[in-house]
């Protein structure tokens, strides 16, 4: 199994016009049939004009195979990507082998962060297993899904988390002791680290 993340800039003012067209043609399109869609999210705050959305394919042969139709696909090309190649300015795809499957939140009504964790050449590993076994409680349980990647953007650390009370957490992540432990404990593994807070597209399998 491995999980594809795909990160794109849209023009300023064209992210209205690309989520309805990822609601209303891409996904309804494409359902589940060329892998399986995880979340689909853009970014409120941080890397701002950016949309993330999150696949899960059998391996990386399928992943091929299954790209490969879909760009046969004259309903794919017309209707949904020469629509949406005007809105987009950069794409950026990661392929991720997991270290926490993701979990999915059963209520609606939450806020996701997403932090991009470039480490030293050679750390993502260490740095996940530490994530995994050392993240203080309060926030391990706000983790949906931490992923190590392997392709696109390498030595890479992806860390997805939700939560009910954005206020709440940022004051926390200032305030908690073990917290900033946590982060001084780990800084030599990391080279740098970008962070988004993420709201889910209406068509999100995670809300």
């Amino acid at each position: 199994m491995i999980d594809e993340l795909r990160v794109y800039r849209i023009v300023p003012g064209g992210l209205a016009d690309y989520l309805k067209l990822s609601g209303g043609v891409a996904i309804p399109f494409r359902g589940d049939k060329f892998g399986e869609l995880l979340g689909f999210w853009y970014a409120e705050i941080g890397a701002v004009n950016t949309v993330y959305n999150l696949w899960r394919h059998l391996d990386l042969n399928t992943r091929q195979a299954l790209r490969a139709e879909l760009a046969k696909s004259e309903v794919w090309r017309t209707q949904y990507q020469a629509r949406i190649q005007p809105l987009m300015q950069h794409q950026v795809i990661r392929l991720m082998t997991p270290v926490i499957p993701l979990a999915k939140r059963p209520e609606g009504g939450n806020t996701y962060e997403i932090r991009l964790i470039r480490t030293k050449a050679g750390k993502a590993p260490e740095l996940a297993s530490r994530l995994q076994s050392e993240l203080p409680a309060e926030f391990q349980a706000e983790n949906i899904g931490l992923w190590t990647t392997f392709a696109g953007e390498v030595n890479e650390v992806v860390h997805i988390s939700a939560y009910r009370d954005v206020h709440a957490r940022l004051k926390r992540s200032l305030e908690d002791a073990d917290w900033r432990r946590f982060l001084k404990d780990y800084g030599p593994l990391v080279d740098r680290v970008e962070s988004s807070l993420m709201l889910p597209a209406d068509h999100s399998p995670l809300k």
